[in-house]
């Protein structure tokens, strides 16, 4: 049996160019557009952003850690502000505990934002003995 949950979703993230540093936010449908439509020119383009889109949906990046991306209503981060606020992502994943780790939440349902991060120090946590990747399953 494998031990990878497949999930059917489609998380794309996307660099944008805009001509400003601040640009005004747009709730317009732009799903489809060609790039010189709303003036865009690469040249002039030197404000970077970031937007994420999960099953075409817009991801709200105001609650990333640290706040460097609050205040845009549209989904934008700066670029700069979004790579300084992942800087300790992987850290802070702590990817070997959360995955092979044998432990129990003991109410999974609860609500508890874990924020991608679990150790033996995250309330509701039961530590199993052995690893999950020592299995013959």
């Amino acid at each position: 049996m494998s031990r990878i949950t497949p999930f059917g979703a489609k998380l794309i993230t996307e660099v944008i160019g805009c001509t400003e540093p601040n640009p005004a936010p747009v709730h317009d449908q732009r799903v489809y557009y060609y790039p010189e439509q709303y003036g865009y020119e690469k040249w002039n383009a030197t404000s970077k952003f970031v937007r994420m889109r999960l099953n075409n949906g817009i991801v709200p990046l105001d609650s990333i850690r640290g706040g460097l991306c609050k205040g845009r209503s549209d989904g934008l981060c700066s670029l700069d502000n979004f790579v300084a606020s992942q800087a300790d992502a992987e850290e802070l994943a702590n990817y070997d505990y959360a995955c092979f780790k044998n432990y129990t939440l003991v109410e999974p349902l609860n609500g508890h934002d874990y924020n991608g991060r679990i150790d033996e120090s995250t309330p509701g946590v039961i530590v199993n003995p052995g690893r999950l990747d020592e299995w013959n399953v």
